[in-house]
């Protein structure tokens, strides 16, 4: 078994994002991932006994690995740059604030610079837009949540729904600068 639990470790530290039990075990060819779910139940008790800056994540029944909130401050020169400008990671906030939100009213708040924000987000599978009347709705798509590492129960406790389309283009501002 110890060495199930070494290569799933192996699996969860190089993959940097959540993976099903069954992809796991089908990465290391395993035929059970009854394997797979004791492996992590082990690692995750490992990890909690050892007060590491690592712990392991769970979604449903997907896992990553990850860095303690606390020691994200020591390496985040070392991670990696986002690939998303300053103006898109504002559009994509609007959305996460506005959500299910029209496409009119993103433009309205962003400017016209939004639709290729929109169109770029959309290529990238972080956002969902479907044909309403003359406009789009836009919401979320699981990508997103994958990415910022949140789920959508968490995102919606922690965003402030009653706020003017102002009030939020306003924050979206100061937050990132554009």
């Amino acid at each position: 078994m110890e060495d199930y639990k070494h290569k799933v470790e192996a699996v969860l530290f190089a993959s940097g994002k959540f993976l099903d039990i069954s992809r796991i075990a089908e990465i290391l060819n395993l035929g059970s991932v009854g394997i797979v779910k004791e492996a992590i139940k082990d690692l995750k008790e490992e990890y909690s006994k050892k007060d590491s800056a690592i712990e392991i994540l769970e979604q449903g029944n997907s896992y990553r690995m990850h860095i303690k909130s606390n020691f994200i401050p020591f390496v985040k020169d070392l991670m990696t740059e986002t690939e998303f400008d300053r103006p898109t990671i504002s559009t994509l906030a609007i959305i996460a604030w506005k959500q299910p939100v029209l496409q009119s009213k993103i433009v309205k708040i962003r400017g016209n610079t939004a639709y290729d924000h929109l169109k770029f987000l959309e290529e990238k599978e972080f956002i969902i837009r479907k044909q309403h009347g003359l406009t789009k709705i836009v919401k979320l798509a699981p990508k997103f949540y994958e990415y910022f590492d949140t789920n959508q129960e968490e995102l919606a406790k922690s965003i402030p729904k009653k706020e003017s389309d102002e009030t939020a283009a306003l924050a979206i501002k100061q937050m990132f600068g554009s």
